[in-house]
């Protein structure tokens, strides 16, 4: 099984994040899992997850560079971590941040949260680093739909403003788009090399009420599709993810796809 929604963090920000989902004036949730290092990539494996990405993202002014290095360096060290970085257009050097973690840190993608950055999809500092995107092949995960509990719902549009630009650029949506499913939908039948992950949709809980997109729509997309499940940032057992999307009743071949398939194929991977 390939997840390809894990945050990777380094322990003073993952408890940073941690004390800001659990302050209760922030609707969020309490954290099942505060692991990081070794210990998180470990109860990934007991999961039954062989590869997995290292999403993080910055908020502020000069954190995107020290993420960087944080996942370089760890990557290093674990071969199972599908390293991705980030950028921060506020730094002014998002070009430059960009050929150095793909050319010569050889990573997979980038993660973007217009959200907590708060720098938009489509905001033209960032058109460089999806023209370097496109060319190389890699992959953009992004988070611009509003859940949880975020109130801006104009995601799907400044998507596709990226991606008329950009029409080669290979994204995936966070969270299967979640709550703006039709919207995203649309964007699929439109552009070639959009995709979504799977992260907290389907599994029912209070944080996250009425987040799922439906049957049909995981039959539709069955090849644009990837498990992720947002850990270790998550409310509930890890198992409860992979059941949710079990109960779908998809078969074999799809779920296949989904929890394995779609991420090898998207990313060039070989089995591990």
């Amino acid at each position: 099984m390939i997840d390809m929604h894990v945050h990777f963090f380094p322990p003073g920000v993952f408890q940073a994040i941690w004390r800001y989902f659990e302050t209760p004036s922030n609707g969020l949730w309490n954290i099942k899992y505060k692991l990081y290092g070794g210990k998180l990539i470990q109860t990934l494996k007991m999961e039954g997850v062989k590869r997995f990405t290292s999403l993080l993202y910055a908020h502020k002014p000069g954190l995107a560079q020290y993420l960087n290095d944080f996942v370089k360096e760890s990557a290093d060290h674990f071969p199972e971590m599908i390293p991705f970085g980030t950028v921060f257009a506020g730094d002014g050097s998002s070009e430059r941040v960009a050929r150095q973690i793909f050319e010569e840190y050889k990573f997979f993608g980038i993660k973007l949260h217009p959200f907590v950055s708060n720098e938009n999809l489509d905001d033209p500092r960032f058109f460089p680093v999806y023209e370097i995107m496109q060319d190389y092949g890699k992959v953009l995960i992004c988070h611009p739909s509003s859940v949880p509990v975020y109130l801006k719902t104009d995601g799907a549009n400044r998507l596709r403003n990226v991606l008329i630009r950009f029409p080669r650029l290979k994204v995936i949506v966070a969270h299967c788009g979640a709550f703006e499913y039709g919207d995203y939908c649309v964007l699929v039948d439109d552009f070639e090399y959009l995709y979504f992950d799977t992260a907290m949709n389907c599994v029912h809980t209070k944080a996250i009420p009425n987040n799922c997109p439906g049957r049909e729509f995981f039959l539709k997309n069955q090849d644009r599709i990837l498990f992720g499940s947002d850990f270790p940032n998550i409310p509930h057992a890890y198992s409860n993810q992979v059941a949710a999307l079990r109960k779908l009743n998809l078969g074999e071949n799809i779920e296949r796809k989904i929890f394995n398939d779609n991420a090898l194929n998207l990313l060039a991977l070989k089995e591990f």
